[in-house]
């Protein structure tokens, strides 16, 4: 395998985030292997000799309701003792400026990186429309603006007018399709003004009484589902998502709640784009409205859309799956492919979301870019090369020609 296109990765969140991250891939932190929130797995001697060939870098504004109540109270007080003035920041922080300076940072550190590359090293590339993915040459990696989360789109004042906000929004989502933004996630961890999220705290296996049983995974932060629905007149769901189609923005669905995707199926069929899950898994292994539906990944593949599946068992297995399986990860990446295939009869809505640098727990035997050859040549056991390929690279890069416009 020689080209893998990755629908999802984080490597501005830590850029932005950690104050001891220079603004450069060039960086060396933490220990990959495990759960670490201060790892760097995007770095460059990871990707330099990684099958890697193009990745989104999801640029996700911590949000400022999440900074101040998601995180448990024990949290907040060890961060106002600890870090007073950086967690206040984070409190503070207006969440357009943040991503203003997320997408500075990222662009910064492709430069400083290049900087350093010696001979005929890979060059990273940011990539500002499609026509220059497919200028890309064989020793470059392109590294494309996605966004998760609309609520770094900004949050209505209370004197604003709805249609003083999105006139607003409107400006900013130009901005963004000129600074080359490629795709827009319409929810994450707090409630927006766009889309209704879904309680995305992870459910993990606990033992009790030598029995596993499932539980939040919720002792240091906590997520919560919205209360209102896609269509609430109070929102501008609808306007969102049909803005993006009209600049030509792809729409990604994850954390998005199960009504709305559907709603948004229905949009992209009336204007004939595909559609994105970018770092999920099926319900078939994990029931979670995380996850989709087998109707849903059959109306996928209708659209013409990719799901991105993630390289974290805590959303491709249930709990009790986790519990008894270890902390490997390829062979059941594999069989949700397999599952896949037989449901759709072929490969067309299949890729890959990493989700590296964000906040899951890696694979043991998949943790970082420079393994990722692994899961193609465990593939091999039960798809033909045009089939790897196409899961790997050729989809994501179908989906990007037809809704990046």
């Amino acid at each position: 395998m020689d080209r893998l296109f990755d629908l999802h990765a984080h490597p501005s969140l830590k850029m932005y985030y950690l104050p001891y991250l220079t603004r450069t891939f060039h960086a060396a932190v933490g220990q990959e292997r495990f759960w670490n929130p201060l790892n760097f797995q995007t770095r460059y001697a990871n990707l330099k000799d990684s099958p890697v060939r193009a990745f989104c870098c999801a640029h996700y504004v911590i949000e400022p309701g999440f900074a101040a109540k998601g995180i448990k109270q024990l949290g907040r007080a060890l961060a106002w003792t600890l870090a007073p003035g950086y967690y206040n920041r984070l409190r503070k922080a207006d969440p357009w400026t943040t991503l203003q300076g997320m997408i500075e940072t990222l662009e910064d550190a492709v430069r400083n990186t290049n900087r350093w590359v010696i001979g005929r090293g890979k060059r990273l590339r940011v990539v500002k429309r499609f026509s220059e993915l497919q200028q890309l040459t064989s020793d470059e990696i392109a590294v494309m603006h996605s966004l998760e989360g609309s609520h770094a789109l900004g949050y209505r004042k209370p004197d604003q007018s709805k249609e003083a906000f999105w006139a607003q929004t409107q400006e900013r989502l130009a901005w963004l399709k000129q600074r080359g933004i490629a795709m827009i996630g319409l929810s994450h961890f707090c409630d927006n003004e766009f889309a209704p999220q879904i309680d995305s705290t992870e459910i993990i296996p606990k033992v009790v009484n030598g029995r596993v049983i499932d539980v939040r995974d919720d002792q240091f932060y906590e997520m919560h589902r919205a209360t209102w629905e896609w269509g609430d007149p109070q929102h501008l769901s609808d306007e969102l998502a049909r803005e993006c189609m009209r600049l030509g923005i792809l729409l990604d669905l994850v954390h998005l709640q199960e009504h709305a995707r559907w709603k948004v199926y229905d949009l992209c069929a009336e204007y004939d784009r595909p559609v994105v899950v970018s770092h999920n898994g099926l319900q078939h292994f994990f029931p979670h409205e995380y996850n989709l539906s087998d109707a849903e990944v059959l109306r996928i593949r209708e659209l013409g859309g990719v799901i991105g599946l993630i390289l974290s068992k805590r959303w491709l297995l249930s709990p009790e799956e986790c519990h008894y399986s270890g902390g490997d990860g390829i062979a059941d990446l594999v069989d949700q492919m397999r599952y896949v295939r037989d449901l759709t009869g072929d490969v067309s809505v299949l890729g890959i979301g990493t989700d590296f640098d964000g906040l899951t727990h890696p694979f043991t035997d998949c943790c970082k870019p420079d393994e990722l050859g692994r899961i193609a040549y465990r593939m091999k056991r039960h798809f033909t090369p045009r089939e790897i390929d196409d899961i790997l690279w050729g989809n994501s890069h179908r989906v990007f020609e037809k809704g990046w416009r």
